[in-house]
């Protein structure tokens, strides 16, 4: 397998695992999904928001474009609305990875951080951050999930393969 391959494999799964969390999040009744946990971002509706915050702000910035904020949830009123942005950054950055080659994932990119602190890394690591944060986040959630006594999706990447493969549904 070659990188860009992998990348794509990557990001199918990094969206089918936060699908997953998002379905079971649209299942919790307002008061669960907005409880405040006290660690990660708060509360499964601000992990959620925040994961695709991330995601937004990454594309941007690997797109060229550095924003100076994070994505907020008072701009979010009600879940519908953090799938629906979700589903267009997904979209695009679906977009994205499958145009990557081993030269362009090789190559150098130029970002500015929130705080306008300046970095080059090769695209590739980020690519592996931002994917590996949304793993982080998922966890996160796993847990708040398990302390509220909700269920929660399986997120393994080998249950992507097996459901992708037909293996499993």
């Amino acid at each position: 397998m070659i990188l860009p391959d992998y990348f794509i494999q990557l990001y199918e799964y990094t969206a089918w695992a936060n699908q997953r969390y998002l379905l079971a999040a649209e299942a919790l009744p307002a008061e669960q999904l907005h409880q405040q946990h006290g660690h990660s971002w708060g509360s499964i509706f601000g992990v959620l928001v925040h994961m695709l915050s991330a995601e937004w702000i990454w594309l941007s910035r690997w797109k060229g474009v550095s924003p100076n904020a994070m994505l907020h949830e008072s701009a979010y009123p009600a879940l519908v609305d953090v799938r629906r942005h979700w589903e267009q950054v997904q979209a695009e950055l679906a977009g994205f990875v499958s145009a990557q080659t081993e030269q362009s994932l090789a190559r150098p990119l130029t970002y500015a951080n929130t705080r306008g602190t300046v970095f080059t890394l090769p695209l590739w690591q980020l690519m592996a951050h931002a994917a590996n944060h949304a793993t982080h986040h998922r966890g996160a959630l796993a847990a708040m999930f398990a302390m509220l006594g909700a269920p929660h999706p399986e997120d393994d990447w080998y249950r992507f393969f097996l459901e992708k493969s037909g293996q499993a549904g």
